[in-house]
């Protein structure tokens, strides 16, 4: 059914741009975490700029690897049946639109965020052909509205804020059209704008969503929000070693019993002001045989080390991230136990490959039922294809061909 304007404002106004703003914010946090401009660590109430200064060199994207992990080892390179030698014929249109670059986008924002989005509507390429067009949408952008969250296939509305020049633009999306609307600022009352209204005719809001760690309450959650208080101690104990490495390194030396030079005094210098400054050959005498010399220790910064490579292995067990990967400590390890190093990651990223590969399925074959292409579009067989990203020496390689046309008779 076809909304009036007034429908779609009143929509955007009390329902979808409210929930939109209350997920926007927690994203956004998570987005700091995420890239490299997330909060800074605890420090002194009365921070100098050098304490400032230190605090900033502190962080560091630990967020970033744990997601670019996982999402290095996820690339879809094929789209076609179990029994067919070639590839579907949705997978046209996967490369017409870029989706071999575009997927990686796709799955770093489902990984990162916990949900990620991609849309499908007519379209067409260079040459004039019709062709759909794929896009991903980061979830910080879109919000999408289903009946049941845990089970529903489609859902019954999805609003895209995008920046553009003349503000914000919002685009509804339904199961027939999509309804568009500029806000100058987002604050502004969307019941007194234009809307824009475009028939796609799809007959589903056309809008496929991917899920990290989807749940049966139609809860997803990404890489980074249950880690924040482990990427949080990370940067504090790097904070705290930094602030002891700056201020409290170094080993202190005393005198005790010196009495300020006569020609300091004459001048009315203090002791305070009278600092020596010691080269490597210079001795230190005093004619006061009370005159006592001494020194105070740096303070050490093992501790810290230990502390910080305690955090890091413990942000590497619940993610299931390779330690070695985050502390450096590859050293010599034969292919078979690098990937068992590895084999808590695989398991992740073969799960991921699960739920993402599902919704790469789901659009294609919307698609495919775009392009006219019904068998495409009932085609529930054909499944993508993930690339083999295991890691394997060429001795191994070579010793497995072997046998393989040892064993078939080539």
């Amino acid at each position: 059914m076809v909304m009036s304007a007034s429908q779609v404002t009143a929509l955007i106004k009390e329902n979808l741009l409210p929930k939109w703003r209350t997920e926007r914010k927690k994203l956004d946090r998570i987005d700091g975490w995420l890239r490299w401009d997330h909060d800074d660590p605890h420090r002194p109430r009365h921070a100098t700029q050098e304490y400032r200064e230190l605090a900033a060199r502190a962080q560091t994207p630990w967020g970033d690897l744990v997601v670019g992990s996982v999402s290095q080892t996820l690339y879809v390179e094929g789209y076609r049946r179990p029994d067919a030698p070639k590839d579907s014929t949705g997978w046209e249109i996967w490369q017409a639109n870029g989706m071999d670059a575009r997927q990686v986008t796709i799955h770093r924002g489902a990984l990162g965020y916990g949900i990620a989005y991609a849309t499908c509507l007519p379209g067409r390429i260079l040459t004039g052909k019709a062709m759909p067009k794929l896009r991903g949408v980061s979830p910080r952008e879109m919000l999408a509205v289903y009946e049941d969250p845990a089970d529903d296939e489609w859902p019954v509305y999805a609003l895209r804020v995008r920046k553009v020049k003349a503000g914000h633009e919002l685009t509804v999306y339904d199961a027939t059209h999509t309804y568009t609307l500029v806000l100058k600022d987002l604050g502004d009352d969307p019941q007194r704008q234009q809307v824009t209204m475009l028939e796609h005719g799809i007959g589903v809001c056309p809008v496929v969503r991917y899920c990290n760690r989807f749940d049966l309450e139609g809860r997803s959650a990404g890489e980074i929000e249950p880690f924040i208080p482990v990427l949080g101690r990370i940067d504090q104990t790097a904070f705290d070693r930094l602030v002891v490495q700056r201020f409290a390194s170094w080993i202190v030396r005393t005198i005790a019993g010196m009495d300020v030079p006569a020609s300091a005094a004459a001048t009315g210098e203090t002791v305070d002001q009278v600092k020596m400054r010691l080269k490597v050959e210079d001795f230190l005498t005093a004619t006061d045989k009370d005159t006592k010399f001494g020194s105070l220790p740096a303070s050490p910064l093992d501790g810290f080390i230990k502390a910080h490579d305690s955090d890091l292995a413990v942000l590497a067990a619940v993610s299931q991230t390779p330690a070695f990967e985050m502390l450096g400590t590859l050293a010599n390890l034969s292919a078979e136990a690098l990937a068992a190093a590895k084999a808590s990651q695989t398991a992740k990223s073969d799960e991921r490959k699960h739920t993402f590969g599902e919704a790469h399925e789901q659009l294609i074959r919307l698609a495919c039922y775009v392009s006219g292409n019904n068998d495409g579009a009932e085609d529930f067989m054909a499944q993508v294809r993930w690339a083999d990203t295991s890691f394997r020496s060429l001795a191994q390689a070579v010793d497995a061909l072997g046998k393989m046309a040892q064993m078939l008779g080539f």
